[in-house]
């Protein structure tokens, strides 16, 4: 019987968190243990800016994000096998700490595909900005840079924390777009996200190759 791909990451992880150093950690009372940091360290790097292409950057994430998508893997609200794994080895304070440390790391200084269509990025950037549900599209959430916000209103109970696509690896943005649509194959994105799963009925394989090659040039 084949091992599964993710059990082999899930072994990677274990192995570089042994073999691995990580370099100078800033010792403030917020800094993780260097041991948390080596356990990412295989799939994220150390600075959060990994170069395969089906690992997302994290360096310069939103914290309030990085703390909710972090706990609800912990907590099986978000599917994900290895982050599954990953985050039900550390405690919630840990995870805190994680997320604050991805969150200091500076951002990529360069887009994932510079050397972007500029046809399709210019579809992209339209099917971005197209009203899609209840008169709100892509930009209204993520921001005309793609970048996200924190933000919290009166009507709210807690901030909402919307993550930023600009410049993100394209494999794992189309991956993410693609459960959307249906056409992901993977198991369907949880409740909270129910705009993301209305907004991505409108999207068709052509819209998300498009965005993808717009997000990923941002």
């Amino acid at each position: 019987m084949r091992s599964s791909p993710w059990k082999k990451i899930v072994g990677l992880v274990f192995l570089a968190s042994v073999c691995q150093g990580v370099g100078a950690v800033a010792s403030d009372d917020t800094a993780p243990d260097p041991m948390l940091i080596q356990r990412c360290n295989a799939c994220h790097y150390i600075d959060g800016k990994p170069t395969a292409e089906e690992f997302p950057r994290i360096a310069g994430q939103h914290e309030l994000y990085l703390r909710k998508a972090m706990l609800k893997f912990k907590t099986m609200q978000r599917h994900g096998e290895v982050m599954a794994a990953i985050s039900s080895l550390n405690n919630d304070e840990e995870l805190l700490r994680l997320a604050s440390y991805y969150a200091k790391q500076a951002p990529a200084a360069s887009p994932a595909k510079p050397n972007s269509d500029p046809a399709l990025v210019a579809k992209g950037q339209q099917a971005f900005t197209t009203e899609r549900v209840y008169s709100i599209a892509c930009v209204d959430c993520h921001g005309a840079d793609a970048k996200g916000y924190i933000r919290k209103t009166p009507r709210t109970r807690g901030a909402r924390a919307i993550p930023s696509l600009a410049g993100q690896q394209p494999v794992y943005l189309k991956a993410m777009l693609s459960k959307y649509t249906g056409a992901g194959g993977g198991k369907p994105p949880q409740a909270g996200m129910c705009g993301m799963r209305k907004a991505g009925k409108t999207l068709s394989v052509a819209d998300v190759d498009a965005l993808v090659e717009f997000l990923s040039s941002r």
